[in-house]
Formats: C-alpha cells, sequence, structure tokens
C-alpha cells in the first residue's frame, strides 16, 4: 500500500521543504496524510472545479502550488462574511471531507530548486540554443542570448516556447537585447524590487507572470522592456 506520506517523502527528496522560504506554508494541508493514495493530481490551486475534476478521475492526493483558503478579511467597505461561512472555504471542505482528500503543498521549495525549478522549466520551454547563465540568485536568473535581437523577436521566441499566441509587450519592441531575466508567479507581481536587482545583475529585459502594473511602470522606468506571459495565470 501507497500513503500519502509516502508520495511525500519521495517528492521531498527532490524539493524538501527546507530550501522553500521560512514563511511559507508546505507539507501536508489537509486530510490524513496515512491514506491510502489511489491517483495523485498535481494543482496550480484548490477550488470546487479542480476538485471536482480529481474526484471524477480517483484522485485522492492533490500537490498544489497555492494554499487552499480565500482568507477572512475585515473591510469598512462591505460586511464580510463571518470565516466560516466564506462560501468558496465552505465549498472546498465539503469536498475535501465529503471525498476524503488529501492536500500537499509545494511552493516555494520548488521554485527554489536547482536546474529543475519552475523557472528552470520555463527557460528550457524557450528551446533556445546555446542560452547561457550569466548570473543567478535563488530566485531568479540572468541569461545570455547567443545574440542580440530586437524585443518583439524575443516576444514571438517566448509565445512559441510557451505555446500561448497572447503574450503582452511593454517597453521598446525595437530595443536590442541580448540578456534577460524571467520571474515566475508572484516574483513577478510582489516581490517589487527583483526587477531592479534583475538589472544590476545585467538584465536588459524582462519576462514574467503574474503582471502587477506597479512593477511593469518600475521596470519601464529602468529602461527594461517587459514581456508578460498571460498563460502562467490560467
Amino acid at each position: 500500500m501507497t500513503t500519502a506520506t509516502d508520495v511525500a517523502t519521495i517528492f521531498e527528496s527532490i524539493a524538501p521543504q527546507t530550501l522553500g522560504v521560512a514563511v511559507d506554508e508546505l507539507g501536508f494541508l489537509y486530510g490524513d496524510p496515512s491514506v491510502e493514495v489511489t491517483g495523485v493530481a498535481c494543482l496550480w490551486n484548490i477550488h470546487a472545479m479542480s476538485l471536482a475534476a480529481c474526484v471524477e478521475r480517483s484522485l485522492n492526493l492533490l500537490i498544489c502550488h497555492e494554499g487552499i483558503w480565500l482568507p477572512e478579511q475585515t473591510s469598512s467597505c462591505y460586511d464580510a462574511p463571518e470565516t466560516e461561512h466564506i462560501h468558496a472555504n465552505v465549498t472546498r471542505r465539503a469536498w475535501l471531507d465529503g471525498h476524503q482528500l488529501v492536500v500537499y503543498r509545494s511552493h516555494s521549495n520548488w521554485d527554489a530548486l536547482v536546474g529543475d525549478s519552475v523557472r528552470d522549466q520555463a527557460l528550457a520551454a524557450l528551446d533556445i540554443r546555446d542560452l547561457k547563465t550569466i548570473a543567478q540568485r535563488k530566485f531568479l536568473s540572468v541569461v545570455e542570448l547567443p545574440a542580440p535581437l530586437p524585443v518583439a523577436d524575443l516576444l514571438r521566441v517566448v509565445e512559441d516556447g510557451v505555446g500561448y499566441a497572447g503574450c503582452w509587450l511593454f517597453g521598446d519592441a525595437s530595443k536590442q537585447v541580448q540578456r534577460f531575466c524571467f520571474l515566475i508567479g508572484g516574483f513577478g507581481e510582489n516581490q517589487f524590487h527583483m526587477p531592479q536587482v534583475a538589472r544590476d545583475l545585467g538584465a536588459e529585459a524582462v519576462i514574467l507572470g503574474e503582471m502587477s502594473e506597479f512593477i511593469v511602470i518600475s521596470c519601464l522606468e529602468m529602461g527594461l522592456p517587459v514581456i508578460d506571459d498571460p498563460a502562467q495565470r490560467q
């Protein structure tokens, strides 16, 4: 019998929780880790539709990237529901309890993997020959193209690589760049100064997902064109 704990042990031999940031919520979030696994689902987010799809396929161990619950909120703008009456959470809990599902979260520990992180896989998907790493930090790297090219051409490379012909470009599309940084997830949304770190490490353009307009504006102020991949948020 293979339990959820057995799967987690294998998972953490690849992406140990110690790689993640200290305040991150990692590991088992819900359910009984000793349950026998009938199938494993890999999810970005836990919600009623994804839970229904897992139940339909007899997948009872859910490895997710984001957390489970919609957070409670106190607001002067409206009367927020009490914690126990937040509709999304009540619905999700009903699915989880009703089908004895187990949720395991991998987040910053996978983002920080060396050689196989989300960032590394995204760069590999671009399928650029002779791409060279110039500088690297825990959650970002600056890479160099074999030769300079206009940002508009880099946009087409990105769209071909991610298979999504709807990426957005901000800044000078004609600018010739040879070095860029790929910022994934929240690092393109809420880590406000990572683009400046990337610039100081040699980046001449930024590719990101989960775009924040404030971060894009700061990039443009630094002369960094931005390619945003909306597919990262789907």
